[in-house]
């Protein structure tokens, strides 16, 4: 898992193979809490970020200075930096390509190649070219000869074409998929099982548009599948449907879109593994499809297809779950993002993606440790045993992870002092130097 924080830095939990959680170690096999992205030299923390994506086996950044950032496994070559050595900390994807990977303001993938959108509305693309998956016209085929390691520029991205500028692009494992600006939806790529939304599983090495659908607000690709949100709130859906993730009530491939029953008065749609997610104006969250591992969170599991969504209605705590804002289906797992600040997940947990310091499956959606609701908490200061410096405490309800800053002169801000300080509830302490009325600390987290 990645998260963005509002303070431009990038947290990650789950599986580390190959160095995807970006901390610069080779020697842990995944982590089960949140940890921070080191920076490029593997001395500090990685910040100034904007925009972040996760992928299959690597992670995607874009700075605010708008140059891309990769870290983790490198095989298809989808750091798109030129090689396909892994990293376990982030590199600049582009730096070596012809022109240069730069001013990128839109990110859009997952799987194992990676869609960027730049000020100039053009669409690039690096990693898997298999089965087209860059949209250039070109195929890499087999997987085992070199695929693309450097960002190309999608075909009718350039200034004038048809989907120059789009509002949002994406990517599932063979295809890749772009909302005009008329709301209208663009495919490229290999058709297995009806992706690309054109009637037949053939392949379009090109991008073209989806025949039919129109008023589309937003697009989300799973693995397989496409998601469509039109302007009335309702959801389209097509491709692999084995375990019911095109929502139509079947599990039969769907080669054009179909409308997904149940669901109405939609605002985001998000495609996993062979399962699906939107989230509703009221802030509830609805599921269908696969659920073998949990991943539609209503407390229970299943083999067989789930093609009618329904909507979670409690959490972990058998509370009712709402007042979500953002919202993400990942591979077998999902995770929310709450308007108090605070960060659930649920399904698959092999290897602690779920972040609640366990390798259980969750059924049920969970708070992520050290991104819990933020709420104002007292600071005190009192003499230490240690001359010359103070102690710091604070209260805290669950295992976060804080930071202390500190500031000489609150005119020039606050800079950092201690990092990644893991929470011991009810009450923390950790130790300063003293003030001497000159400086001012302050919590962070």
């Amino acid at each position: 898992m990645i998260v963005l924080k509002s303070d431009g830095t990038v947290w990650t939990w789950g599986d580390n193979s190959d160095g995807k959680l970006g901390i610069g170690q080779t020697n842990t096999p995944y982590q089960t809490t949140p940890v921070e992205v080191h920076d490029a030299e593997n001395v500090s923390f990685f910040n100034s970020v904007k925009l972040i994506m996760g992928g299959e086996e690597h992670n995607v950044a874009v700075k605010t200075d708008g140059t891309v950032w990769s870290w983790g496994w490198n095989g298809y070559a989808q750091l798109g930096n030129g090689t396909t050595n892994n990293s376990w900390v982030p590199t600049q994807t582009g730096l070596t390509a012809n022109p240069p990977l730069t001013n990128v303001i839109k990110l859009g993938g997952r799987p194992y190649f990676t869609l960027a959108v730049k000020s100039d509305g053009t669409i690039w693309a690096w990693g898997m070219n298999q089965y087209g998956q860059m949209g250039n016209g070109t195929v890499n085929s087999p997987v085992s000869s070199p695929q693309v390691s450097v960002p190309v520029m999608v075909s009718n991205s350039a200034p004038g074409g048809p989907i120059n500028n789009p509002l949002q692009v994406t990517c599932g494992y063979a295809f890749g998929a772009a909302l005009a600006t008329n709301g209208t939806v663009w495919t490229w790529g290999t058709s297995r099982a009806g992706e690309l939304g054109n009637g037949t599983t053939g392949a379009g090495y090109i991008p073209a548009q989806v025949p039919g659908l129109t008023n589309i607000a937003s697009i989300s690709a799973g693995w397989g599948h496409m998601l469509a949100l039109k302007s009335d709130g309702t959801v389209w859906a097509w491709g692999g449907n084995a375990s019911g993730e095109v929502g139509d009530g079947t599990s039969v491939n769907r080669y054009s879109p179909v409308q997904v029953l149940n669901v109405s008065k939609i605002i985001s749609v998000s495609g996993g593994d062979s399962h699906s997610s939107a989230l509703a104006a009221d802030g509830t969250v609805w599921k269908w499809g696969l659920n073998d591992l949990g991943e539609l969170g209503n407390g229970a599991t299943n083999a067989i297809p789930n093609p009618f969504p329904t909507n979670i209605l409690t959490d972990t705590f058998g509370n009712g779950f709402s007042n979500v804002v953002l919202l993400s289906a990942r591979d077998y797992h999902n995770i929310a993002l709450k308007a108090d600040g605070s960060v659930w997940t649920w399904g698959w947990d092999n290897e602690g993606q779920c972040g609640n310091g366990t390798i259980t499956n969750t059924w049920l959606p969970t708070p992520v440790v050290g991104l819990g609701a933020r709420v104002p908490l007292p600071l005190s200061i009192a003499s230490s045993a240690q001359p010359g410096f103070a102690n710091l405490t604070w209260p805290s309800g669950t295992g976060e992870y804080f930071s202390v800053e500190y500031s000489t002169n609150l005119a020039n801000g606050f800079t950092g002092w201690q990092s990644n300080l893991l929470a011991t509830p009810p009450v923390n302490q950790t130790t300063v130097p003293v003030t001497n009325r000159q400086t001012f600390y302050r919590l962070k987290f």
